[in-house]
């Protein structure tokens, strides 16, 4: 691989420390960025171009559905861009003319090319009102086989294949590493992309009420074999690595699973984010789902152990479940 162009993702973060996603972009010759805020992966680029906001972007998407009906979302941008950024759809299609070779593509802008492909799916001759129609509904959804011209690699119809069961396998002995390791996407950072917004970070947790923080959950009677209390530090170990973070006792839980929220743990991403929590991505076993290639964020055991009292690390609305330290323990 030569070049590598990276919008919207942020790999280094969001892989397992196993997979070594670093270390194979760091022999990538050429890294272009088209991020906003400078994350782990943008630090590796040799050129960075700004996208636009989401308020400033056109947006589109082809969602996969069980729907036996096609649908195509699209929104124009609500606002004008505030500074020098660009999208990412009309850099390519400049770099596209501008090659040794040019592509001989017929858009000037991506709007065009948006156009191009979404509109005719409403059938007629008039183009202009078609599109005009689309944009105001904010989509267009219906049966594909009647349309005057698919919409390539997006909303085209692939062949449904037949559900089938496979038994779950799980990297870790049962024996050395005895619960099942469950992170769930945060409520208020996602994945771990919205995680320089100070704001989300100032919004208390629903359940547990925590901001600014990572923490582990805990079912109760395994807190209690463990000798494990609310806010106590931690240690989270699979066969691929360990985290520490606080641990808040929920009942939500089984007792043989131990979970935690993605999207603290950054290294690099801005003051608001970095250095803040624990990312609990970067212990996960490299394990794929086998019909997409995904990662497998459920597939990994690990073990739990009490390494601390608690030290502060864990912010909680008000105070709430505040305690004093090496209360109660054993």
């Amino acid at each position: 691989m030569k070049v590598l162009l990276v919008d919207g993702a942020n790999p280094v973060f969001a892989t397992p420390r196993a997979w070594k996603v670093k270390e194979a972009l760091d022999k990538v010759p050429f890294i272009v960025n088209f991020g906003s805020f400078l994350d782990e992966t943008g630090a590796l680029a040799d050129l960075i171009l700004p996208d636009h906001s989401f308020l400033e972007s056109w947006t589109e998407a082809a969602p996969e559905s069980g729907s036996l009906g096609a649908v195509v979302s699209v929104a124009p941008p609500a606002m004008k861009p505030l500074h020098q950024t660009r999208a990412m759809g009309d850099v390519l299609l400049e770099v596209g003319r501008k090659l040794q070779k040019p592509l001989d593509l017929p858009w000037q802008t991506y709007e065009e090319m948006l156009k191009g492909a979404i509109a005719p799916l409403a059938g007629g001759k008039d183009i202009d009102e078609a599109w005009f129609n689309i944009r105001k509904q904010g989509g267009w959804w219906g049966d594909l086989s009647r349309a005057a011209a698919p919409v390539a690699g997006a909303a085209g119809k692939a062949p449904m294949s037949p559900m089938s069961y496979v038994e779950p396998q799980f990297d870790g002995d049962a024996q050395q590493f005895p619960y099942h390791f469950l992170p769930y996407q945060s409520a208020a950072f996602l994945d771990g992309s919205l995680a320089h917004l100070p704001w989300l970070q100032e919004l208390p947790d629903p359940l547990t009420s925590a901001m600014w923080s990572s923490w582990v959950e805990v079912n109760p009677q395994t807190a209690e074999r463990l000798g494990i209390r609310d806010r106590d530090i931690v240690e989270v170990a699979s066969g691929h690595g360990s985290i520490q973070a606080a641990a808040i006792v929920s009942p939500g839980l089984a007792p043989d699973i131990i979970a935690m929220p993605v999207g603290q743990g950054h290294s690099m991403f801005t003051r608001y984010a970095t250095g803040r929590g624990a990312n609990p991505i970067s212990i996960l076993a490299p394990v794929g789902e086998p019909e997409t290639g995904t990662l497998a964020w459920a597939a990994t055991r690990v073990r739990i152990s009490r390494v601390g009292d608690p030290d502060g690390r864990l912010i909680l609305f008000a105070g709430a479940k505040e305690e004093k330290p090496n209360e109660g323990h054993r």
